[in-house]
This record gives structure tokens, sequence and C-alpha cells, in this order.
């Protein structure tokens, strides 16, 4: 992020890097009175941008842009009133310009438009708004003057943004590099504004939509909450705090992308729940851990598999089992155990068709598997949850998050006990769209990975997600 960037003028991280490359034309859509201008300003400010940057007004003059936004004048350290009305002729470099073109003929404006593109080094030029220009060509002339207009940015290396009213779609926002949609929202009954982030070229945008204020003139979004998780866990393990604090550890997830998206994997000791639709099979959610289980192997981890999956995805194990030379070191590391100990009251509920956790019986077998765990090994549990009744049994969760450095607890979704949300750590649910088994990660981040199973030459299987952009 920008050094210079005040958060008081918080724009969204991946328009910013968007507006910090080289050439690119944005067009910021939305009803009056959204903030278009606000934004537009703003992005000045956002850059640090105090030159070599043209203001075109076709809706109000400089000088009620100044006075609605007296901030910007401030920031700028220019006298607008002589400003304004300056020329820009045979200059290489613009001074803070702004033009009152409310009056002007669309061919002159176009014109001199061109004319700072071909004369002026890397300008950003912005037109507020680009339908007080367009308004007055016809379909023809408007089309033709758009694809010359963005020919020109190219080849001067230019960088410019278009305002344009209302929502519509229109063939500008198939020319355009970017788009910004403003708009009014609400709830119960509180008027609210709503930034969405349409397309920004070669931006892998990770959220499109955000709140955001225009108080005092200031264009500011805000960032979910699950940013600021990100904020406070990064802080907690940056080196002023290591002394102090517990060091944060994450465990590869086993695919890149989502490691990127949790800030490194999955935090230890925490717990995943793995949601999967009724309509998949459960095999799906393994070959989504085939990649973790391979790591675990490898590196002579310890997972406790849950028996009831173990039993629905022989072939997967098996599958995995022919990845290594040595089936010994599968034996080592996978160990299957019964997921419902309740040897005392094996009690069959025909209402609800679940059984009754024992977790003395269950914390018994883990503490055996625990002791036999190397120092330098971890130790992880895949549970499946549908048997039982009592998930939100905390002496469960506190257990697993003490003794388990990571543990996954598989619920197919539809059954008839409902869980507790606030007990995990990660969300993920496994899907199917359109045919294509999908991983859904609902928290913290809100996106969709689609999962590929790949052959590689050696006769392995490589299994791999990349987000749906």
């Amino acid at each position: 992020m920008n050094k210079n960037y005040n958060i008081s003028f918080k724009i969204p991280d991946d328009l910013l890097q968007f507006l910090n490359n080289e050439t690119y034309s944005l067009l910021i859509k939305g009803d009056s009175g959204t903030g278009k201008t606000a934004l537009c300003l703003t992005i000045l400010k956002a850059l640090n941008i105090k030159n070599n940057f043209f203001y075109i007004s076709t809706r109000v003059s400089p000088n009620k842009l100044f006075f609605y936004f007296k901030w910007i004048n401030k920031y700028l350290k220019i006298k607008y009133s002589n400003n304004y009305n300056k020329s820009s002729k045979d200059i290489n470099s613009l001074e803070p310009f702004f033009e009152d073109a409310r009056l002007d003929e669309p061919e002159s404006l176009f014109e001199r438009i061109t004319n700072q593109l071909m004369d002026v080094r890397s300008p950003l030029i912005i037109v507020d708004s680009w339908d007080g220009v367009a308004s007055f060509m016809d379909r023809e002339s408007r089309l033709n003057n758009e694809r010359v207009l963005q020919t020109w940015l190219e080849r001067a290396g230019g960088r410019l943004i278009l305002v344009s009213e209302g929502n519509e779609m229109t063939a500008l926002d198939y020319l355009v590099d970017g788009i910004v949609t403003l708009k009014s929202t609400k709830f119960n009954n509180i008027n609210l504004r709503e930034m969405n982030l349409t397309k920004l070229g070669g931006i892998n945008i990770k959220k499109n939509s955000f709140l955001y204020t225009l108080n005092n003139g200031i264009f500011k979004i805000y960032e979910s909450s699950n940013y600021w998780d990100l904020i406070l866990d990064r802080s907690l393990s940056s080196p002023k705090n290591k002394s102090s604090t517990k060091k944060i550890v994450k465990i590869d997830s086993g695919h890149s992308s989502l490691n990127k998206d949790l800030n490194g994997g999955f935090t230890k000791n925490s717990i995943v729940l793995l949601e999967y639709d009724p309509n998949i099979e459960i095999k799906y959610v393994v070959l989504f851990l085939f990649n973790f289980f391979i790591n675990c192997i490898t590196n002579s981890h310890i997972v406790l598999l849950d028996n009831k999956i173990a039993r629905d995805v022989t072939s997967i194990l098996n599958l995995l089992r022919l990845y290594f030379v040595d089936s010994d070191d599968y034996d080592k590391s996978i160990k299957l155990i019964d997921f419902i100990l309740n040897s005392k009251s094996d009690r069959y509920n025909n209402k609800n068709h679940h059984y009754n956790l024992n977790t003395d019986l269950l914390f018994s077998f883990f503490s055996k598997e625990l002791n036999n765990v190397k120092s330098n090994s971890m130790i992880f549990s895949i549970l499946n949850l549908d048997n039982c009744k009592n998930i939100a049994d905390y002496k469960l969760i506190n257990f697993l998050r003490e003794k388990i450095d990571l543990s996954f607890l598989v619920h197919e979704i539809g059954n008839q006990f409902e869980l507790d949300q606030k007990l995990f750590d990660f969300k993920i649910k496994i899907i199917c769209l359109n045919d294509v088994i999908c991983i859904n990660l609902k928290y913290p981040y809100s996106r969709i990975y689609g999962l590929e199973i790949e052959k590689m030459n050696n006769s392995n299987t490589l299994i791999r997600v990349d987000p749906l952009i």
C-alpha cells in the first residue's frame, strides 16, 4: 500500500493496485448523489497525485468542486480561482488543472483530451462526467470516439477515469479496463451506500462489494470483520509481540491458492468445519484433503481418521496408499478410529437417528495415540459428526483445541441437528455447481474454488483447487 495513503481516504486495496498500473481506463458508474465525484477526488489523494493530472468537469464549475470538497484545495495547495482557467498548451508536465467544460462542444473537448494524451507523458485524465460529452453525439460518433480515445490512451501510457450517470450497461463497459459501480441501498429503512468492483483488468478481486461513507466529503470504504481478523493475527505474530504473545503457527492446507487466502494456511489448534451437500459423495471431501494427507504422511505426522469416513472412501485411500513407494509410511501416519464410542449406553434414538457420543472414551483413545507421537510430529483428526447429536459439547471442542494440532469436523448439510457456528475457526463447504465440484470457503473469506484432478506423468494423481474469478 502507498505509504502516503491516508486511511481516512480508504478505497479497496484491489482498486488501489489497479490504479497504480501504468496505463488503464476506469469507468465509475452510479446514480446521482452516490459519490462518484468524491471517489474521483479521493483517488488523487490515494495515489498521492498533486500534478500531471487533468480534471474535466462537465457538470459543476471547479469553484463549486472546491466549495463542496474543501479538503481537496488544502491537499493540492492551489488557488483554484487562478488555476481552473489556466491554459495547458505547450507544457511537458501538467500542474493541478481543473477544466470547466460545462459549455464546451463535445468535438472541441474530445480534441483537448486527445491533445493532452499526445502532449503529456503518462497523465491522469478524469472526465466528470462522460455523459456530459457523449450525450451530444450520435451513437456511431460516440462509439468511434470512445475507441479512438482508448487507442490514444494506450499509446500515450496514460490513465483515464470516466464518470457515467446510471448503472445501465453500455458499449463503453466493454471497452474500458475497469468498472466501479456505486449505488444506494437500504437496511431497516436506513440509507446506505455500496461500492461494487465489477471488473479490474489483471487484478484478482478478493472482495467485490463494500459499504462506504461520504462523511465530510471524504470517500471511505469499510473493510469486513474478516479483514481486521487478519490484521490482528499479523500484529500478534509481528517481531515486537513475539516475546509476549504466543507465536501463530500456520498449517499447510495442501492448496497454495487456499493458503494465500488463509494468510499462510490453517491456524494451529483450530477447528475446521467441512460441510458437504447431500447430493454429492463424501469422497469429494477426502479428495479436497488429498494433498493434506500427502503432506502429513511425507512429514511423518499422524492423522486420526474416523472409520466411518474411511469405509465410504476406500478407493480414495487406496489411491493415496499407491502414492507412496513404501506403504508402511501410510500405515504409520493414518490411524483409523471409531468415533462413535459408547459401550455403556448404545441407545439408538429412532426419532433423531443419532448416537450419543461418549467423549471420555474418545479422549482416552486420543490420549493413547498422543503418547505414541514423536516430539517433532503433529497430530490431526478428521471426524464425522453426522451420528452425533451433541456436537455442541464444549468438552469435545476444548479437548480438540488443546490436544490436536488441527481438527476437521465433517458434516452433511441437511442433517437434523444444527451446529453452533461459533465453535469453528474455519468453515468450508463442498458443493456441486453445474456438475463441477467446488470448494466454498465461507469463513474467513467468501470465495469459491474449482476442484481439479490431474494425472501426472509418473502415474501419481494431483488434486488442486483454483479460485473461480
